[in-house]
């Protein structure tokens, strides 16, 4: 089966071009890398078109010399309806004049009226998305994606060329190093790209491990500042996950699920996985053993930042996650105690944005086409709407239960493993035994506990100190009992069991 093709941002336009799009709202905060593609439009027709651009602060300009210094917009819209060419306008910052402003709305639907016959266009870009019903039916609207990974590539390039040291820098460049170069950038926008490039580069005699640890930090760092989304550090490798039979199981079968031959075979990327436990069974864990089987970047999106208010709507915050998270794939998008930040069937009975938030979100995860796994864990499984609980939004729904007596020996195993105490000093079936009804999180803070206790003491860590630490814990699975066997009934036949049968 033959891929799509996917259009290009250029192609994009041409094509509304060529239909004679009259008003074409660009919802972008991006206006310089906008500026640059609406020019490279222009030139590609035969003859070329000019691109006039427009903000509040110059007027109207042509290859930044002035054509109309008076700033008004009113004006700069009469002049382009006049003008008998075949051009295009760009104006900047257009949702600060849309909002209770008729005299511009009557213009922009006067302008569409008087250039809908021509070869004319005029680009409104905004960060914002501020359509006025006046003007809906005139006014088409572009979404416009981050920077792909062919533009990232090309902005390395760029970058690179630039630089006093590029021979260097260049000579460096193997098909790694720019896939990895590449993957650092995903998800940014063309600014923020060039940035983390320069920074990184700058001085820089060559591309090392060193120059691109400091990329997937400065990225990091990026990525943070949005106040949506974080990406994470992995560290941890798949085999530190201890138990998870069926879920590894579940895994290991999609190995090759994101290659080329799984799509020639006709098999779809995978959406997501929703895992559901109390407290401390390894929910999380799970999610960053995904990404680090799949060797995939991990989003954590904090779905209370969405709802706050800080960084705009929700249902704008919504739109960035979706978008940069799809630049960034193939990636996993980790979503934890998503039953906080999805509306559940009372809240969505009250409208509003969670309403909004929850049908917009439901839609994604069953229309999405982008190699965007959504990793979701849930502690309160009766808080979700059944909406999002049926096949087709999730691949798999896991119940992460208490590990048994196997499933604990190998916990201990590996938390004693990763603090390098040899593992044949320790008798583990009395362990196991001490340990019964203990989620993973409590064992760790056992190994922790006993580890501390011996370092306190100036000696080595002992067996006795192990069983002295875990006899100290009271688990949830006493504190928590009666919701524990809830969430068990609950699962029973709803849900596959993250581990052995």
């Amino acid at each position: 089966m033959a891929e799509r093709e996917i259009p290009t941002l250029r192609s994009t336009l041409k094509d509304m071009v060529l239909a004679r799009t009259s008003l074409l709202y660009l919802l972008t905060d991006e206006d310089r890398r906008m500026e640059a593609e609406i020019r490279a439009l222009g030139a590609a027709f035969k003859p070329p078109f000019r691109v006039y651009i427009w903000s509040c602060t110059t007027g109207v300009t042509l290859n930044d010399e002035p054509v109309i210094p008076n700033p008004s917009i009113m004006e700069a819209l009469d002049w382009f309806m006049k003008i008998d060419e075949s051009a295009f306008l760009m104006i900047n910052d257009i949702h600060v004049f849309l909002k209770d402003n008729p005299p511009v709305l009557r213009k922009l639907k006067d302008t569409a009226k008087r250039i809908e016959s021509s070869y004319k266009t005029v680009f409104m870009v905004s960060p914002v998305l501020e359509i006025p019903t006046e003007i809906s039916h005139d006014v088409v609207l572009m979404d416009v994606p981050l920077p792909s990974l062919d533009e990232v590539e090309k902005l390395l390039h760029q970058v690179i060329s630039r630089e006093k040291t590029r021979d260097g820098l260049q000579a460096s460049l193997t098909e790694e190093v720019v896939d990895l170069c590449t993957k650092a950038g995903a998800g940014l926008s063309s600014q923020q790209i060039i940035q983390a490039f320069r920074k990184t580069f700058s001085g820089k005699n060559a591309i090392t491990s060193k120059e691109l640890d400091v990329l997937f930090e400065e990225k990091r760092q990026i990525v943070r500042k949005s106040g949506l989304l974080e990406l994470i550090q992995l560290d941890m490798n798949f085999d530190d996950l201890g138990g998870f039979g069926n879920f590894k199981k579940w895994l290991t079968q999609r190995e090759d699920i994101f290659t080329k031959k799984a799509r020639q075979y006709g098999l779809a990327f995978p959406k997501g996985v929703l895992l559901m436990g109390i407290s401390g069974c390894g929910k999380s864990l799970c999610v960053k053993a995904i990404s680090a089987f799949w060797n995939l970047p991990l989003l954590r999106l904090d779905m209370g930042r969405v709802y706050d208010g800080v960084e705009g709507t929700p249902e704008e915050c919504l739109r960035k996650v979706i978008k940069t998270s799809e630049a960034s794939a193939p990636c996993v998008l980790w979503i934890d105690e998503i039953e906080a930040g999805i509306a559940n069937a009372s809240q969505k009975s009250l409208g509003g944005s969670a309403s909004r938030i929850l049908a917009t979100f439901l839609t994604w995860m069953q229309e999405k086409t982008s190699p965007v796994f959504i990793g979701a864990t849930a502690n309160n499984i009766e808080l979700l709407p059944p909406e999002i609980l049926r096949k087709g939004r999730f691949d798999e729904l896991f119940y992460v239960e208490l590990p048994d007596e196997e499933e604990r020996a190998e916990i201990i195993r590996i938390h004693l493993s990763r603090k390098h105490l040899p593992l044949e000093r320790f008798d583990y079936p009395p362990l196991v035994k001490t340990t019964e009804g203990f989620n993973g999180a409590e064992i760790e803070q056992g190994v922790l506990g006993a580890l501390f206790r011996a370092f306190t003491q100036k000696r080595e860590m002992t067996h006795n100190d192990l069983f002295i630490a875990f006899e100290s814990i009271v688990p949830l699975s006493i504190t928590m009992k009666e919701k524990i066997k809830t969430l068990e009934r609950w699962a029973h036949n709803r849900a596959v069991r993250a581990g052995k049968n």
